[in-house]
C-alpha cells in the first residue's frame, strides 16, 4: 500500500503502528508550510528551524493522543502555536527581541523595494501576536476561519471580527506603500 495516498488523519493513526514511514510522509507534507508559518510569527531563520523541530518532536511524541475525529492540520498548528508562544514568553523573560524576515513577502511572490519590506515589517509588528497567528493561518495556510479560531483559542465569531480588523489594520499600515506605485 502506498502510504502517500492516505489522508493526514489516516497517516497520523497509522504512525502509531508504523511510526517511521507514516510520520516521514506527514513531515514532508508539512515541512514548508509549517516552517513558513513559524517564520511569519516573527522568528528569524535559525529560531524558526528550532521551533519547527520542537513542534515535530512534540507531534511525534503525542501521536498516541491524536483523536480519530480531529483534523491533523488543526492539531499540528495548535502544537506549533503553543511552541511559538512558549518561545515568545521565554524571549520576553530574557529581554531580547526577534525580527520579522523578508521571507514573509517573498513567499507571496511580490517584488518589493527595501522601503516596502520595512513597511510590511512595521505593519506585522503592529499586529498582536495572536491576531498575527490567526491572520497567517487563514491567509497563508489556507485554514478555514473556524478551524484557525480553534487553533488560536477563539470562537469562530470572534475570529471573524478579529480577522476583519487585522486585515483592515494591515491594509491601513500598508497604504503608503500602495500609494507610491
Amino acid at each position: 500500500m502506498d502510504l502517500r495516498l492516505l489522508s493526514d488523519e489516516e497517516l497520523a493513526l497509522r504512525a502509531r503502528v508504523e511510526p517511521r514511514a507514516a510520520f516521514e510522509i506527514l513531515f514532508e507534507r508539512y515541512r514548508a508550510p509549517l516552517y513558513n508559518f513559524i517564520l511569519r510569527q516573527g522568528a528569524d531563520e535559525a529560531r524558526a528551524e528550532d521551533l519547527f523541530q520542537v513542534t515535530f518532536f512534540k507531534v511525534f511524541r503525542a501521536l498516541g493522543s491524536f483523536r480519530e475525529e480531529a483534523r491533523f492540520k488543526t492539531w499540528l498548528y495548535t502544537i506549533a502555536i503553543n511552541a511559538v508562544n512558549d518561545d515568545r514568553r521565554s524571549v520576553q523573560r530574557r529581554g531580547t527581541a526577534t525580527e520579522v524576515l523578508d521571507t514573509l513577502i517573498a513567499e507571496e511572490a511580490v517584488v518589493v523595494r527595501s522601503d516596502e519590506v520595512e513597511c510590511v515589517r512595521a505593519a506585522l509588528l503592529e499586529v498582536a501576536p495572536r491576531h498575527r497567528q490567526l491572520f497567517t493561518l487563514v491567509r497563508f495556510q489556507g485554514m478555514a476561519i473556524a478551524e484557525a479560531a480553534q487553533v488560536v483559542g477563539m470562537t469562530p465569531s470572534a475570529a471573524k471580527v478579529t480577522l476583519f480588523r487585522t486585515t483592515r489594520r494591515i491594509g491601513e499600515l500598508l497604504a503608503p506603500v500602495r500609494e507610491k506605485d
